[in-house]
């Protein structure tokens, strides 16, 4: 099972859900596919690299922050979404209602795979 992992850009610390969410994603023994832009990626990746978890691919944004973990370009931005919408079973969204590129993650992924947590 692959899950991808989105959130706002803005979000400057995660919540006790998100942590659990993600803790619980792990559990599942899931592969995780995310991006590596500020806010809720580069935390989530900060999160699982503590907890050391293994399956882990990030799709380049820009920079070549990887937090140790495979990085993969597929393109400029929105191809990397694009891409990882294409590539998972599943999407866990983090939402301000305000971010764009969350939004549109929306709309490319069935709304029965994924999982929202509003911030």
């Amino acid at each position: 099972m692959k899950v991808f992992l989105t959130g706002t850009e803005k979000l400057e610390k995660m919540n006790h859900e998100m942590w659990t969410t993600i803790h619980n994603i792990t559990r599942l023994d899931a592969e995780i596919l995310i991006g590596n832009y500020r806010g809720f990626d580069q935390l989530a990746l900060v999160f699982l690299t503590i907890l050391r978890y293994p399956k882990v691919t990030v799709y380049e944004t820009g920079s070549n922050l990887c937090f140790g973990y495979p990085l993969v370009f597929v393109g400029q931005y929105p191809a990397q979404d694009i891409f990882m919408s294409k590539q998972a079973d599943y999407m866990l969204a983090v939402y301000d209602g305000k971010s764009r590129g969350v939004r549109a993650n929306l709309t490319r992924m069935p709304p029965d795979r994924i999982r929202i947590i509003r911030v």
